[in-house]
């Protein structure tokens, strides 16, 4: 059954921390990630023209290749967070449906990135994975 998005945000990040943990590939690719450095994300999902309503806030605790906990927030700012990874809606549908992959977006301009890029470019492995396993949420839009 499909997880729809705004409306279950909570039940989709926590959807999507499960497949992160049962993703060997990401796994792998994240291993040393978040060792002796900030390494939690904030994904920021931002209204458009498609969607006009409150922001998103998603945010992931990584560390070592493992999704420790995911939450929704009603502040980007309520956590400390190493990187954040911001788009619209619409953008972050793109994404999720896998038409774009988050290092792609980032560097195209699709995604805006705050965090140490240089770090984040040798984890670009992590990085798709990540991208990949959203579309693995079975997730219904509602806009």
């Amino acid at each position: 059954m499909a997880i729809a998005l705004p409306d279950e945000a909570e039940t989709w990040v926590e959807s999507f921390r499960e497949r992160l943990n049962d993703n060997a590939d990401y796994e792998a690719a994240a291993d040393g990630w978040g060792v002796g450095f900030d390494g939690d994300f904030v994904l920021e999902i931002l209204p458009d023209d498609a969607y006009d309503g409150q922001p998103l806030y998603f945010y992931l605790e990584l560390r070592d290749g493992d999704c420790l906990q995911a939450a929704v927030l009603e502040d980007p700012d309520e956590v400390a967070h190493g990187y954040a990874l911001r788009g619209t809606y619409t953008d972050w549908k793109r994404i999720i449906r896998g038409d774009v992959d988050i290092v792609s977006g980032v560097m195209d301009g699709t995604l805006e990135a705050d965090g140490s890029t240089v770090r984040a470019m040798r984890y670009q492995n992590a990085l798709v994975e990540m991208g990949e396993t959203a579309t693995r949420v079975e997730t219904e839009f509602q806009y």
